[in-house]
């Protein structure tokens, strides 16, 4: 027969909610490594996004520089064009005088 003295109740009762407390701590620290994780996840989509919208605004800058630079250039050839029309109107007038 072993003399060692029987657990008192709130000795179990105590080791009881340790453990009942360790689990929930455990479970805790889990979601908190979750919601760590997803939020990195999160800002690196962010950084990632705010990177290509960057981009993005320098390709429209870029676009945008080369429309109006277009634009530009077929104005240049309206104007030309314009003003080879009246030229060749001219020439032909003249043309129509002298054969006349």
């Amino acid at each position: 027969m072993s003399l060692e003295p029987a657990p008192d109740k709130d000795y179990i009762r105590l080791k009881l909610e340790l453990a009942q407390t360790r689990a929930k701590t455990d479970s805790i620290r889990l979601q908190a490594r979750q919601l760590l994780s997803q939020r990195k996840h999160l800002r690196e989509m962010a950084a990632k996004s705010i990177a290509e919208t960057e981009e993005q605004q320098l390709i429209l800058a870029e676009t945008t520089k080369s429309i109006e630079n277009l634009r530009k250039q077929l104005e240049i050839a309206d104007e030309e064009q314009s003003s080879l029309l009246k030229k060749l109107e001219q020439k032909e007038k003249e043309d129509e005088d002298v054969t006349t």
